[in-house]
């Protein structure tokens, strides 16, 4: 899991690099458009490749809990079947995403060894292609992690805590000695006891 840690803050400075080249390059493209009324050459290529990478902090995302889930029904559901409802939709999502890397790691080497570039930034594909690919591989493993993790909860009976986690890593969302409203250990209801506001 440290290994996985890792690989995950390496993409979310990777992240922020490509968001912060392309909010440059848009704020360039408005100004060019302005001042000398005309656009940079490959300016669209170039939003499309950065927007893209933007994904590499896909593995990050699971691990903080902060992917787009809808549990409108699950959250009414007692920890027990949370949890193994959680099992379930991790394996389903590993697999997907381990297929789309897998595909967009085929795709690279495809675009190597044909020489393929963009049309008119002239840059070949591939490097692009493989961070995405390598992204989505590392998000595949990480979600694999979870799955393990909660398999195990479940066999030690750890319905409440698991349920409670999520999806959350708790040393990559916090740090080994980061501090939150409440610890995963808390029994129910015991973060309001302490003056803490809940998770």
């Amino acid at each position: 899991m440290k290994i996985i840690r890792a690989l995950c803050h390496v993409f979310v400075w990777l992240c922020m690099l490509f968001t912060a080249a392309m909010m440059l390059l848009m704020v360039a493209e408005v100004l060019s458009r302005w001042i000398l009324n005309r656009a940079i050459l490959g300016s669209t290529e170039w939003a499309q490749v950065l927007l893209c990478c933007t994904m590499s902090s896909f593995g990050a995302a699971i691990l903080c809990n902060r992917m787009t889930k809808v549990d409108i029904l699950t959250s009414h559901l007692k920890p027990k079947a949370q949890v193994i409802l959680d099992i379930f939709v991790l394996f389903l999502s590993a697999v997907a995403i381990g297929v789309l890397s897998w595909r967009q790691g085929a795709y690279a080497v495809t675009t190597y060894n044909q020489h393929v570039i963009f049309d008119n930034i002239r840059l070949p594909k591939w490097p692009f292609v493989a961070v995405f690919s390598m992204s989505y591989g590392v998000a595949a493993l990480t979600t694999l992690c979870i799955f393990v993790r909660k398999i195990v909860s479940a066999v030690k009976g750890d319905w409440e805590k698991e349920a409670r986690l999520g999806d959350t890593d708790w040393e990559f969302a916090f740090g080994k000695h980061g501090v939150s409203s409440w610890s995963p250990d808390d029994q129910p209801g015991e973060e309001k006891a302490n003056g803490g506001d809940g998770a």
